[in-house]
Parts: structure tokens; C-alpha cells; sequence
């Protein structure tokens, strides 16, 4: 679990070469369909995909350098089988939101907040979570918290990403928020 948290977090604690060039207009996956639609200030990016993720975007400001969000999807092939009705049922279960926060929490984070997100008829989870004190850990995270939202649907999973300041996260959160109402998940 360790090593999928810091997969999904290590390129936002280090600046990327990978990246492709960086646009400030809608970006689109052709294969999933995963669309990104970066808020005012934000710049968007293709990056390559880790693990079972199929798409994978970096959006960002223009003055990050650790922070800002990445926004991937996952097919899910065992979503298939639902509808978009019982999978958004599904995300309110407090079952299905204890797998979500365990999954962090289990990892590198602790979780300050968690709550229903929904998004064009779509509902999930969003969270905060700071990084855990944890000497695999660069020190540099401990100045950091992150926001994360997860959104499933018949095709499978979209989740975004974001590492802000401790200091400035309050400011920053709406920001993110806009980030994460960007993405059109695969339907």
C-alpha cells in the first residue's frame, strides 16, 4: 500500500521531466476519454501513466514547483456490471468510504476530513489528508497536505490528486476544488 501512495504522490514532491507541453486548454486521453479542464491559472500537462492507471494529466500552476494535482483514471472492468445509480449509491455506503479513507490512512496518510463529492451526476469522496511523520518520507512533506477526490463510474475509477501548503492549503483548497470539477471522467 506504502509503495501505491507514494506512486500516486512522489511526482508531486518532485518536479517532473516527464511531462509533456504544457497547455491551458481542455486536454483529452483519446483511449479512456479522460478530459481535463484546468481552472483560470492552471496549465495542464499529459503524463505517463503508472501502474494499472491508462491516463494520467499533471495540472499546475504556473509557479509550482511540489505541488499541484494529477488527475488519472483506472479502469475498473467489475464496475461494468452497475449502473451509474448504484455505483453513486455505492459511494455513500459507509462501507465503500472506510475502504477509501483505510486505503490512505493505511499508507501515508492521515485523514483530516472526508466527505460526499458529487460531479455531473456522478457522487464520491473527497478527502484532506496531511502526510504522516515517516522517515521514508522526505522531510519537505511534512509541510504539505493533500486533497483527493475519487469518482467511479461504469468504466472504471478517475481520482485526483493535490499537494498544497500547510500554510496557504486553506486559500488553495477552492482552487483544487476547481481542479477536481475539471475532470470529465470516462463514462
Amino acid at each position: 500500500m506504502f509503495r501505491t501512495a507514494l506512486r500516486l504522490t512522489a511526482p508531486l514532491l518532485t518536479c517532473t521531466l516527464l511531462a509533456g507541453t504544457a497547455l491551458a486548454a481542455p486536454l483529452r486521453d483519446a483511449a479512456s476519454g479522460l478530459t481535463v479542464n484546468p481552472p483560470p491559472g492552471y496549465e495542464a500537462s499529459v503524463m505517463p501513466p503508472t501502474g494499472p492507471q491508462t491516463a494520467r494529466f499533471q495540472i499546475r500552476r504556473g509557479d509550482d514547483r511540489d505541488t499541484g494535482c494529477q488527475t488519472a483514471f483506472t479502469p475498473a472492468p467489475q464496475n461494468a456490471q452497475l449502473s451509474q445509480a448504484q455505483i453513486n449509491q455505492l459511494a455513500l455506503s459507509p462501507g465503500w468510504q472506510e475502504i477509501a479513507r483505510k486505503t490512505l490512512t493505511s499508507t501515508i496518510y492521515d485523514i483530516l476530513s472526508a466527505e460526499r463529492f458529487d460531479l455531473d451526476g456522478l457522487t464520491g469522496l473527497q478527502m484532506i489528508a496531511d502526510f504522516k511523520a515517516d522517515p521514508r518520507l522526505p522531510p519537505r512533506s511534512r509541510e504539505l497536505r493533500s486533497y483527493f477526490v475519487i469518482l467511479e463510474t461504469p468504466k472504471g475509477r478517475t481520482s485526483t490528486v493535490c499537494v498544497g501548503e500547510k500554510a496557504s492549503f486553506a486559500t488553495r483548497q477552492a482552487e483544487f476544488v476547481a481542479v477536481a470539477r475539471g475532470a470529465s471522467p470516462p463514462r
